[in-house]
């Protein structure tokens, strides 16, 4: 019995004689997968349709977390940017990602047998839900697809610092942040989320800048912030940008990612492209605009109760109840109340209208010049393809090294003209009452400077007057010849039942009635026109053939027309 108790202090004895600084503390190691990113995200979505499908290639994509669950406002979802800062989605079906997929955690995404979708303009990617949409990638094979780098960048090297009007798909499911935003008025003394505003377990709250853009920002009822209230100072925040069929929206990943501490902004003045950015209908909030005229009616290209106002975010059409022609010109500045106005569209352009120059709001003029003669806002100088493809609408744009098609020369520019860079052609609309309507097209080259504008889906410059258009003295280059052309000026005679009847051209109704194309005219344009309104024939194929074209002695050959569709 003796000997087991000197045993027993023995084993303490040793025990006891061990010092604690000679633990050692474990070495922490990263192993790396060092995998090469193949695809990026614009490859991927070029192979990626709007349902969802299987991706059967070994193939990685290298990405940067952006996004976090950590407060319960993103949900098994995780938002990457790859190496060019193009943003993308992957669904996993587990919570805590943030554990191991934190914000600047460098990520290998492993693709094959994933599926990959594109859905309101950003790429999708996890495992196929529904037989055409994508679902959450199990939590059972999340590793052996999403595989951590040891490498952590600075979130202040992924976050994108833009304005509200600045977004776009481009910034999908990247990280952006807003400076100088507050909550709308109506939106204070609520907070994130209310039930009575749920939309899908979320709240849609509207923040806002200087010039009157605005985005939501969206909640989650399970976000650790829900119940917090909105902060009703001015500042900056930021989140990860998503959409929801035309709606941006901002998505917070914790209350750290706002801080609006500065004194808040009494926002009365609408930018003009921020106007033209909202539902049409009446506007009911207290704003003003405020731009320089730079079409007025005393030219005569304009009707006489429209002008086109321009400030430094955009250009739009302003129509009055009555006549300004001899009551507004061009270069001056106005501050117009468009509280009550309606913002709708003419001809596809946007225009704000129900305004009258005489009339009060509030005991303040509705229409007030601010300064007389004020300087012009600079052209924006545009090739005539940035023009083409563009959108650009009421903004002065001036367009160098081009020509009027050689038809045009020496006639009077009143009409639709076209001007070319022997490449491109582009309409020059002029109205036959403009004081310059008579002028003669010159024959040569250089620049012009217009109103870009557009009729239905015709774009097209407006002109001002002759000092913008008349200075075409340099060398002309060399059209191309076209091998047919066909205007339908010949007619002679337009009307209803009047049909197509031009040399070697078959005007044939090939289901047997009776209805063909018929010769027309609008606006001083004639065209042919096929319709089976008020007639018996409730199915019909009608064809309009030209005479043969020879295409033997030439190569590279394009087909250009024009068509507007109604009913």
């Amino acid at each position: 019995m003796k000997n087991y108790w000197i045993l027993l202090i023995t084993i303490i004895s040793h025990i006891s004689c061990v010092q604690d600084d000679e633990f050692s503390i474990p070495e922490i190691t990263c192993d790396d997968p060092n995998l090469i990113g193949s695809k990026s995200v614009e490859d991927m979505m070029k192979v990626s349709a709007s349902t969802a499908s299987r991706y059967e290639e070994e193939d990685v994509i290298v990405g940067y977390v952006v996004s976090s669950d950590e407060g319960g406002n993103i949900y098994k979802n995780i938002s990457l940017v790859d190496d060019n800062g193009k943003g993308f989605n992957i669904s996993l079906d587990r919570y805590d990602n943030y554990t191991s997929y934190e914000p600047g955690r460098k990520v290998y995404v492993k693709l094959k047998d994933l599926y990959t979708q594109v859905d309101f303009g950003a790429l999708e990617i996890g495992d196929l839900y529904n037989n055409t949409q994508i679902g959450r990638i199990p939590e059972v094979i999340i590793g052996d697809h999403l595989l951590r780098s040891c490498d952590v960048v600075e979130e202040e090297t992924l976050v994108n610092k833009i304005s509200i009007s600045d977004i776009s798909d481009q910034y999908l499911h990247t990280l952006v942040e807003f400076e100088s935003v507050q909550f709308k008025d109506n939106e204070l003394g609520g907070n994130y989320y209310s039930s009575s505003k749920d939309l899908g377990g979320a709240t849609n709250r509207i923040i806002v800048d200087e010039l009157g853009y605005e985005v939501i920002v969206r909640t989650s009822s399970y976000s650790d912030f829900a119940n917090n209230p909105l902060p009703n100072g001015k500042g900056k925040i930021r989140g990860v940008l998503t959409r929801f069929n035309s709606d941006y929206q901002l998505f917070m990943r914790t209350e750290n990612d706002i801080l609006m501490d500065q004194q808040r902004t009494s926002i009365n003045r609408l930018g003009i492209d921020a106007l033209k950015s909202r539902s049409e209908g009446s506007i009911e909030d207290n704003y003003y605009i405020e731009g320089v005229v730079t079409l007025a009616p005393k030219g005569g290209n304009i009707t006489e109760r429209n002008i086109i106002l321009q400030d430094e975010t955009g250009g739009i059409v302003v129509r009055f109840d009555n006549s300004v022609q001899n009551k507004i010109e061009e270069g001056n500045k106005l501050k117009i109340l468009i509280k009550d106005s309606k913002l709708g569209s003419f001809a596809d352009v946007k225009q704000i209208s129900d305004l009258s120059f005489n009339g009060t709001l509030d005991g303040e003029n509705i229409v007030k010049i601010v300064e007389e003669n004020s300087a012009l806002p600079s052209p924006l100088k545009l090739t005539l393809s940035e023009l083409k493809n563009g959108n650009f609408e009421s903004v002065l744009v001036e367009v160098d090294d081009i020509q009027f098609k050689t038809e045009d020369v020496d006639q009077v520019i009143s009409g639709s003209r076209v001007v070319t860079d022997c490449s491109i052609k582009f309409t020059v609309y002029t109205r036959s009452l403009a004081s310059f309507g008579n002028q003669k097209i010159p024959n040569g080259s250089g620049k012009i400077v217009g109103i870009a504008s557009s009729y239905y889906n015709e774009k097209q410059i407006i002109l001002r007057d002759t000092d913008w258009f008349s200075n075409l003295s340099g060398s002309r280059c060399k059209e191309p010849e076209p091998l047919f052309y066909e205007n339908f000026e010949s007619i002679s005679n337009t009307g209803y039942d009047v049909y197509v009847n031009l040399t070697d051209w078959y005007n044939l109704n090939q289901t047997g009635g009776e209805e063909k194309w018929e010769a027309r005219e609008y606006s001083s344009n004639k065209y042919a026109q096929i319709s089976a309104y008020n007639t018996a024939e409730t199915t019909m194929v009608a064809w309009l053939i030209t005479p043969e074209i020879d295409l033997n002695g030439s190569n590279n050959e394009v087909l250009t027309f024009d068509t507007k569709d109604a009913y």
